[in-house]
This record gives structure tokens, sequence and C-alpha cells, in this order.
């Protein structure tokens, strides 16, 4: 519904033509491989404050829809009750990629938590990705936390969740292939994430 400024138009380029590496810096794990490896998470939590921008066209359509809104009028989207329901979508959605990446690893002794907090979700829309481009981008930084004392023991910190989508007239074919079933864009950014964060917290 809402377009995106070209500057962060212009940064996604950057990143996509660059690599992640290239323009964000991502905090080194401050644990030992042998203390990381001893992890065993207990629980993950997802937060997403007010003030995170959120940009995801789709999920405000879906949301005027279902309640019978209009989809013309920008107001509508941008009530508390609308975007309160971005930020639980949201954070459910990245909570269910980082719950994906923690079954597969293997847990160890400690038992520690994972709090999440989401700083900027990025979903550009069909329209927009036909005009001037864009990739699905999700950004949020991990606390991982002893679950006894509360201590954090060290944060994954400035990391991008970004996946490629159709561009031009490809962001047509890729629409269809979501509505026949293909994951959306907001999957795929936070699948993005996750990964890198397993990556992240891979004993080396």
């Amino acid at each position: 519904m809402f377009a995106r400024p070209i500057f962060t138009t212009l940064v996604t380029a950057c990143v996509l033509a660059l690599g992640l590496s290239a323009c964000t810096t991502v905090a080194p794990n401050t644990l030992s491989p042998q203390d990381t490896a001893n992890l065993r998470f207990t629980s993950v939590e997802v937060r997403v404050p007010p003030q995170t921008p959120i940009r995801w066209s789709s999920a405000e359509d879906d949301y005027l829809r279902a309640r019978g809104l209009s989809l013309t009028d920008p107001a509508l989207a941008a009530t508390p009750e609308a975007r309160a329901h971005l930020r639980d979508l949201a954070a459910s959605r990245l909570k269910r990629a980082l719950e994906r990446v923690i079954a597969r690893r293997p847990q160890g002794t400690r038992p520690v938590r994972l709090v999440a907090t989401m700083t900027q979700v990025d979903i550009p829309s069909v329209a927009q990705r036909i005009l001037i481009g864009g990739h699905p981008t999700v950004r949020a930084d991990i606390e991982v936390v002893d679950a006894r004392s509360g201590a954090v023991l060290t944060t994954y910190r400035g990391a991008v969740g970004l996946r490629p989508a159709g561009q031009g007239v490809m962001a047509l074919a890729d629409s269809i292939a979501v509505s026949a079933g293909a994951d959306d864009l907001f999957d795929r950014a936070a699948s993005g994430y996750a990964d890198g964060f397993e990556g992240w917290l891979a004993p080396h």
C-alpha cells in the first residue's frame, strides 16, 4: 500500500551487489565454541516494539480485507489496532523460523532463553517490485540469556535476513507462486535471518 523510499531500495541493492558483510557488520559470538555447543534453548521470545518500522502491504491488505474495510484508505492500516496486528504477526512468523533452526540443533546442558527484538520489516509489494524493485528484508537483534541467572551471554546484533524476490514483470510470476502455496516474502526473509543465526551459533 505504501511505496518505500528510494534510499531504502538503494541500500537493498547494496546488500545484493556487495553481500551482507559489505553493508552490515554482525557482532561476533563472544562465547567459546565449547560454551556455544553446550547451550540448550528452553524458549524463544520475539518482541516487536511499537517504534519498529513495518512496511508490509500484503499483510495490511489481508487485515483490512478480513474486516471488510477499504483497501484504498491508508489511515485504516495506520490505526493502533492494525499496527498491533502487524507486530503480532511478524513476531509469530519470525518465532516460527527461529524455532525451526533451534529444533535441528544438537542441544547441550546449559539452559538458555532466546530473546529476539525486531528492528525492521520491509516486505515490498508487487507494484513496488514492478516499478522500482526491492527485496524482502527482516532485521532483528537476538540475546542469548541464561535461564537461571537472567544474564545475557552473547548477542546476535546487526544481522539482516534478505532473500531475492521477483523483480519487474517477474514480480507477477512470484505473486502467482505465492498464491499457489509457495513461501511468502516475509517467510523467505525470516528464514534467511534464522539460517544466518544458525550459522553464527555453529561452533567454529
